[in-house]
């Protein structure tokens, strides 16, 4: 029985020192091309291995590179993305900056032209959106801004100051039904009164141009300028051009008339005071 036992615990013994024994016998017979058999055997078995390992290892190091270039892209692109956001923004800033500009120097251009006191104002609101027919601008009896004070623009006839607060008033624009103003057609002289046509539930940007004799001489295009025989805006200020003339009701022609203000671009107007709304207005204005 203890015979058995030694004999089964000698056999792994055994069987390495066997192992051994073809191992050292391998090193030294040749294999052939200069190594010896034991070498070429492990040169076949573990050289897949090898490469296996060498590509996992070469692969993991690419993929670790391309996550490094990727990340960097990433945030490359965020970089510029908030670079090009800033200059968009500072480009937006500058246009607005540059019209504003170039406002301020049409209001100030007009202003020396005039033979009269303004005050410039700014539009604070706009009212009946959207066939607004009034607007309230930030200057009243304390700035000399009056009642039935003429508004106008760079353009053209804006409308007159219907209510008045200290530091704030109210006007009614020529595209309102009810306002109206005195006319004349600079060619030939043919006058009339220039009226809105918009109301709360209507808007349109067209004038009507009322009493107008069916003989007189008015054509498309002529420049329709105010008369001062409403005694509320000087005479010769800009109203707008005639757009169409057709045969009217009666003894007067339908004469339609494209306002010269940019009634959706006002942003600041300049309000004539009462002391110098009844002076002419000198050509150059027209």
């Amino acid at each position: 029985m203890a015979y058995a036992v030694a004999a089964q615990r000698s056999r792994p013994l055994l069987v390495a020192l066997i192992l051994l024994h073809l191992a050292v016998i391998s090193h030294q017979v040749d294999g052939g091309q200069g190594v010896s058999l034991l070498q070429g055997l492990s040169l076949r078995v573990l050289s897949p291995l090898q490469r296996g390992v060498r590509a996992t290892i070469s692969g993991g190091a690419e993929l670790w590179r391309g996550y490094g270039r990727l990340r960097g892209t990433y945030e490359e692109n965020r970089r510029l993305s908030a670079e090009v956001e800033r200059l968009e923004r500072l480009l937006l800033e500058r246009s607005r900056q540059s019209g504003e500009t170039e406002h301020f120097r049409e209001l100030l251009g007009l202003r020396r032209l005039l033979p009269l006191e303004t005050v410039v104002a700014e539009v604070l609101s706009r009212d009946g959106v959207p066939f607004y027919r009034g607007l309230t601008i930030d200057k009243g009896a304390a700035d000399g801004v009056g009642l039935d004070s003429p508004v106008i623009s760079p353009t053209g006839i804006v409308g007159r100051v219907i209510a008045v607060g200290p530091r704030a008033a109210r006007v009614q624009v020529l595209l309102d039904r009810d306002c109206g103003v005195g006319v004349l057609v600079e060619r030939s002289r043919a006058n009339g009164v220039v009226s809105g046509q918009a109301t709360a539930e209507r808007g349109t940007t067209d004038l009507v141009m009322n009493y107008v004799p069916e003989q007189a001489d008015v054509a498309v295009g002529d420049v329709v300028i105010t008369s001062g025989f409403d005694r509320i805006y000087p005479k010769g200020l800009v109203v707008g051009r005639v757009r169409s003339v057709g045969k009217g009701s009666g003894l007067f022609k339908d004469v339609r008339v494209e306002p010269s203000a940019r009634f959706d671009r006002l942003e600041e107007v300049l309000v004539v005071r009462p002391s110098t709304a009844g002076v002419e207005m000198p050509e150059a204005v027209r």
